[in-house]
């Protein structure tokens, strides 16, 4: 398998729906090269809502309000793009 990653939230999210989705344990592991042990805590994580809390101690209001500042920060450098000097 590969090498010890941090991966992001949303990729996360996205394999344990794909296991949700009646892919196996075996193909999700194989298809991203992740442990099927870790891809079962993911599970269990997301099932209890404490997946996006990360060994930082974020919580999910938090991730969201980055996102939120991410989102916020593109669109006003697209608006000022556009704007004329």
């Amino acid at each position: 398998m590969g090498k010890h990653l941090k991966r992001s939230y949303e990729l996360k999210k996205k394999i344990v729906e794909e296991l949700l989705q009646g892919m196996s344990y075996t193909a999700v592991s194989k298809k991203y090269d992740i442990r099927s042990g870790t891809i079962a805590n993911w599970k269990k994580k997301y099932l209890n809502g404490t997946l996006a809390i990360d060994k930082r101690g974020r919580k999910q209001q938090e991730i969201e309000d980055i996102e939120i500042l991410k989102k916020s920060y593109a669109l006003l450098k697209e608006i000022r793009s556009k704007q004329p000097e």
